[in-house]
């Protein structure tokens, strides 16, 4: 390892041993520590010196993800410094699922849902074909209790499901998978929900004053930017003139990870899967009790059901073999989104996370 001078290995920190194909007493995630009294222009400049020389990468080819401790971070603003040493490319969002406030330059809220829901284990925008390469988290205030930020490896996920549910596999390789995502008329600034409107989600270049027919064509223009998409309009009204909007992606579960080669059960599968259990929307016709919303798990991509066997090993599996990440004011972690899943417990308290997407820089 090359030296380091104002980051280096922690001895302490949320990891767990990776079980094969990792050599043994791989720590998952790692943690780094800053030396005492480090500046913020230090710690960014030893960051750009990690980055820059590959150190960076080879460790997460290795470990998944890194937890950053005492960086010492106040704002914001120093939070976007710090993502921005490691030289990524900032990610831009098309048809994001999930509501986030912007603060800082490639910084914005993490999911802003309550802090009774929990959110389950998934590769960031795991389905949609447009996802980041890296996420980063950053603790602007650590909850009372819970508020874990669970992790898991989505390698050893997927070699633990070839070895249990072959079939599973092969099935999920042949047909791949199928999403649905529903965004509801309403305002660009609504802050009701944790989720996104279609106006949120794909109007970035609609003008109050454009007719609803160039309105859709300008939405309908960005979503075919995602070639693995198919949309509807749905209640359609004279209170409703623009429409709900409904998209089904239909995308592979299994990827091959760009810099190791290794196979990976890349998705939101798993997510969906404890969503519908939650909402109790598992079986036909998938809608919630409540409300009567049309909420259902993730289908084979034929648009049958994934056995719900398959789902329980994997749920299973993630729970044995993950790694809890407890925050602490201040704190970062890095995550590989081709290689690492992550999820968030319910929390007491002022739990406040800003989140910072980015893709790989092209060569």
């Amino acid at each position: 390892m090359a030296t380091v001078e104002i980051l280096r290995p922690a001895p302490y920190g949320p990891s767990v041993d990776l079980p094969a194909p990792y050599p043994e007493s791989t720590k998952f995630p790692l943690s780094f520590a800053t030396l005492p009294s480090s500046s913020l222009e230090e710690v960014i400049a030893n960051v750009r010196t990690l980055s820059a020389s590959g150190e960076i990468r080879s460790l997460l080819n290795l470990h998944g993800a890194i937890y950053f401790q005492d960086l010492n971070l106040q704002s914001a603003d120093d939070f976007s410094q710090f993502a921005h040493a490691f030289g990524y490319v900032p990610h831009e969002d098309i048809g994001n699922p999930v509501r986030r406030t912007v603060l800082a330059p490639n910084v914005a809220t993490a999911n802003e849902g309550p802090n009774t829901m929990p959110v389950f284990p998934h590769n960031e925008f795991g389905l949609s074909p447009h996802f980041p390469d890296y996420v980063f988290f950053y603790c602007v205030s650590a909850p009372e209790t819970g508020g874990e930020t669970p992790l898991n490896n989505s390698v050893i996920l997927l070699d633990f499901l070839r070895e249990k549910h072959p079939e599973f596999v092969a099935e999920v390789e042949k047909k791949g998978v199928k999403y649905q995502l529903f965004h509801p008329s309403g305002p660009r600034d609504q802050t009701s929900s944790a989720g996104t409107t279609v106006l949120q989600a794909y109007g970035q270049h609609v003008l109050d004053s454009d007719a609803v027919d160039i309105a859709r064509a300008k939405i309908e223009g960005e979503i075919r930017r995602l070639p693995t998409a198919t949309w509807e309009w749905l209640n359609i009204s004279e209170a409703n003139p623009l429409g709900d909007l409904r998209v089904w992606q239909v995308l592979p579960a299994i990827q091959e990870h760009p810099h190791t080669g290794q196979k990976v059960f890349f998705n939101n599968v798993v997510s969906r899967f404890l969503n519908a259990l939650k909402n109790e929307t598992l079986l036909p016709p998938h809608l919630s009790k409540e409300k009567g919303e049309y909420l259902p798990p993730c289908f084979y991509g034929d648009g049958s059901l994934i056995p719900r066997e398959y789902l329980d090993s994997a749920v299973e599996f993630i729970n044995k073999t993950r790694a809890m990440v407890t925050w602490k004011k201040g704190d970062v972690v890095l995550i590989d989104n081709h290689a690492v899943q992550h999820a968030r417990e319910p929390w007491t308290g002022n739990r406040k996370l800003l989140a910072s997407l980015w893709d790989e820089a092209k060569a």
